[in-house]
């Protein structure tokens, strides 16, 4: 059975609208490592929020494919499937700006390029510290709005979901009966 998630038409589409969600959340993210101040951190925040723009414009589309309107868990798989193109972009692509700005993230002695006026909690002597706060904020959230629209918008955008129908298993545990 073919599989309609992965063929190139689908995954030229997860690069594009992952990568559409990554760059705007790495604009956002620019601007924060130039201001190189813990206030700016809000800016991080409002790109996640431009992360999900790209993830929606992706859901709206998929309504108007055939096979995925007609399903809402394909739809969702493909969203899922952008967002986590777009997260793993994100990831790496906004650690290697941060590189970028701070080419000594990984020294031994203390720097001046971390973080400035962050709480005493949070203080750090080193900016990988810096790295690690984009890093994650990159993968939890980023991944974690992406999903949610991707859900919203299956379930709710998906006219009648009455006609769902449900896979078929048993042709599968028909060629899983030799292998337990």
């Amino acid at each position: 059975m073919k599989n309609p998630f992965i063929n190139k038409q689908h995954l030229k589409d997860y690069l594009i609208y992952g990568g559409m969600a990554a760059l705007l959340y790495l604009v956002f993210l620019f601007y924060h490592l130039k201001a190189g101040d813990y206030k700016s951190s809000y800016l991080l925040y409002i790109g996640n929020i431009a992360f999900a723009i790209p993830i929606l414009l992706y859901n709206l589309k998929l309504i108007k494919r055939p096979y995925q309107k007609e399903r809402a868990v394909a739809m969702s798989g493909s969203a899922h499937l952008a967002t986590a193109m777009g997260t793993l972009l994100s990831v790496v692509l906004g650690a290697l700006l941060m590189l970028s700005f701070h080419p000594n993230i990984f020294s031994t002695t203390p720097s001046t390029d971390a973080l400035t006026n962050a709480p005493s909690n949070t203080s750090m002597d080193r900016p990988a510290g810096w790295l690690f706060m984009v890093c994650i904020n990159a993968l939890l959230i980023n991944f974690s709005v992406g999903s949610f629209i991707s859900l919203m918008i299956s379930y709710a955008g998906k006219r009648d979901q009455t006609k769902d129908k449900p896979v078929n298993v048993s042709k599968y545990e028909a060629n899983r009966s030799g292998t337990d």
